[in-house]
């Protein structure tokens, strides 16, 4: 009697269970349009966090600091990102990816002309156009929902930190491990936030203005446009940022622009590389010691669910993965050793 009534009762979980996931499925299909905002909402509340605390330790009211904080987060996503998204929907309007493709083939001929060697053949050429193809209009396409998303995001970000105490509670009520485990999965996702959300845009920023500085300077293309491809060539491992100031180099010393070659060469080795290490001692310290396979296969992620601003997401959904495991580990996995 009792097992049936047992069993009756996980019936009962489960079918509820079910329900909950559907309902679930259900809410998060019907806004995944907005998938970017909420985590970009959650994303600058992880930033803004402590200097909430700060200002609530100084004096200010709840809705004092929020308001500022909200105005200083919208004067940077108005100014900063809105420029930037307007200049780069400009230059992607009318760029033509055959450039690339030009490029590469007049190296491959030149080097096929001298030493008889096919460096690579043109299915090579056609797959990185394809993929440079996928990148434009992810950029493009950011530009026309940047307003809604943005929207959607400022309203996410003011009732986190307006209900701080009662969303940060209510989550912990909900995780299913102990007390210390808790302070340490903050922590690591506010690392993990600095990483991903904040490292890898800085340092992709930082690689893309200076080359792009370069590439203005020598006459060595479209600054904006190839400032861009720099800072996306930046998240892949061992090639990095070479994989677009060296064909260009080698372009120009094949062209007869000798010293514009070299001095692209040399900026590019001292320079462009040392972007990367340089944000990180500087601004990031070890806070931003995101695994290149992380980034790169994050990345990939990120763009085919949220498209362009993927690159921001998609590295910081597989690092929490791996500190939900981590977390996991540390919490059952020794407890039932």
């Amino acid at each position: 009697m009792y097992e049936g009534k047992h069993f009756n009762e996980k019936i009962r979980q489960v079918g509820f269970l079910l329900i909950i996931v559907f309902l679930a499925c259900l809410i998060i299909g019907g806004l995944r349009y907005f998938a970017s905002s909420v985590l970009g909402g959650f994303t600058l509340y992880m930033i803004l966090r402590k200097p909430h605390s700060y200002l609530l330790g100084k004096g200010w009211s709840k809705t004092w600091a929020t308001s500022v904080l909200m105005i200083a987060t919208l004067i940077f996503l108005v100014l900063v990102i809105g420029g930037l998204v307007s200049i780069l929907y400009d230059k992607l309007r009318t760029f033509q990816p055959q450039t690339i493709v030009d490029g590469l083939q007049h190296i491959r001929d030149w080097v096929f002309q001298k030493w008889g060697y096919n460096i690579f053949s043109k299915d090579v050429i056609q797959k990185i156009i394809s993929t440079v193809g996928t990148v434009a209009p992810g950029v493009v396409s950011a530009g026309g929902s940047v307003l809604a998303n943005s929207i959607m995001l400022m309203f996410v970000l003011f009732f986190l930190l307006q209900q701080r105490v009662q969303f940060e509670r209510g989550i912990e009520n909900f995780l299913p491990i102990s007390k210390d485990s808790i302070q340490s999965l903050k922590q690591e996702i506010h690392n993990m936030v600095l990483g991903s959300a904040v490292g890898i845009p800085l340092i992709m920023f930082g690689q893309g203005l200076t080359a792009g500085l370069a590439y203005w300077l020598l006459d060595a293309g479209d600054p904006v446009i190839w400032g861009l491809i720099t800072g996306l060539f930046g998240l892949v491992p061992v090639i990095g940022t070479g994989g677009v100031w060296v064909p260009l180099a080698i372009e120009m010393l094949i062209s007869g622009q000798y010293w514009q070659g070299i001095v692209l060469l040399l900026y590019g080795i001292f320079i462009i590389s040392s972007v990367d290490n340089l944000v990180r001692m500087v601004f990031l310290k070890k806070k931003a010691n995101v695994h290149p396979l992380v980034t790169l296969f994050g990345v990939i992620l990120g763009m085919n669910l949220f498209g362009f601003w993927g690159i921001i997401f998609g590295p910081l959904i597989i690092s929490g993965f791996f500190l939900l495991i981590k977390i996991y580990k540390n919490e059952f996995a020794t407890t039932n050793a």
